[in-house]
């Protein structure tokens, strides 16, 4: 009998604190639209990229392509080889450095299948731009290349990414 006291304080404490549901799905009319917000977001950091390329590229006078992406290509040394298509099993030498000058990665070497949206996006839309043979320089937005969250080790998070590469 000690107990029922208890359990009806409990059972009115619950009671007091019922809630209805919460919403799903709607925004109620002081809830700012987190859909257009993320999108205005993204729009904002893109436009601050580009022109940062813009500029990076224009000091240095480089006669760079903009992929339909956003990537920017510019093959200073032309291949002789065959073109490298979807698929093709290509050798790549390369070299990443951020936007600010500073050298992440020299000298790595990867046996590359053209097309497999591997790591770096942007740098595989590049690759198949190129011949065997041929050495360019790629300019990855952020977005193109470890997004926002960098590689965990070297590759700063939100990094814009130069690379130096020639295909074998």
């Amino acid at each position: 009998m000690r107990r029922l006291p208890l359990i009806i304080a409990c059972i009115a404490m619950l009671s007091a604190c019922h809630n209805d549901p919460p919403m799903v799905g709607r925004p109620t009319s002081n809830t700012p639209d987190l859909k257009e917000h993320f999108i205005n977001a993204n729009r904002t950091i893109a436009q601050s990229e580009e022109t940062s390329i813009n500029e990076y590229v224009a000091r240095r006078k480089w006669d760079m392509q903009r992929l339909p992406e956003g990537v920017r290509l510019w093959e200073y040394e032309k291949g002789r080889g065959p073109k490298v298509n979807y698929e093709d099993s290509v050798h790549i030498v390369y070299s990443v450095e951020a936007i600010n000058g500073k050298l992440i990665y020299s000298d790595i070497k990867d046996d590359y299948v053209a097309g497999r949206r591997q790591q770096m996006i942007g740098l595989d839309q590049a690759v198949l731009q190129l011949s065997v043979g041929s050495r360019a320089k790629v300019i990855l937005p952020s977005n193109l290349a470890y997004g926002i969250g960098g590689d965990g080790d070297r590759i700063p998070q939100s990094a814009i990414l130069v690379i130096d590469v020639k295909v074998n």
